[in-house]
């Protein structure tokens, strides 16, 4: 029994989503503990998220969509996730204590990623539409 195109799609697209969301909280991890504001893990997670998500889904255009959507928006939530960390690292919180600033006071992360970010972060994020993509596309 073979699988029909949309369930292949809708496949794909729940492996782009889920990707994204782990890669995400991965991302926060790395720049917790490295220390600094990062956002080239944007294209890594496009790239690793739309080749492993287009092969699932047949290289769909929905899949691709997906991921050009999810990726900059997931990396850019791991970075303020990742800012959260680095500053409840400092009086000696956990995870827990920067998912509460986290979802608490998202503006206030957004506020510092945007006085912090230099002209290149932004580019990493908006590239890694484009980047994921075109490897969710990229047939083998």
């Amino acid at each position: 029994m073979s699988e029909s195109s949309d369930d292949t799609e809708g496949t794909g697209i729940l492996i782009a989503l889920g990707m994204t969301v782990g890669l995400s909280l991965v991302w926060a991890h790395v720049i917790k503990d490295q220390a600094e504001l990062m956002t080239w893990g944007a294209l890594v997670m496009a790239a690793v998220t739309g080749l492993v998500a287009g092969d699932y889904s047949n290289h769909s255009q929905a899949v691709a969509v997906t991921c050009a959507l999810a990726t900059p928006i997931g990396t850019y939530l791991g970075t303020l996730l990742g800012l959260c960390l680095i500053a409840v690292a400092q009086y000696g919180g956990d995870f827990g204590d920067a998912w509460q600033i986290f979802t608490s006071n998202t503006s206030e992360a957004a506020r510092l990623f945007e006085m912090e970010a230099q002209d290149r972060d932004w580019l990493f994020l908006f590239l890694s539409a484009p980047v994921g993509y075109g490897a969710a596309m990229l047939e083998d």
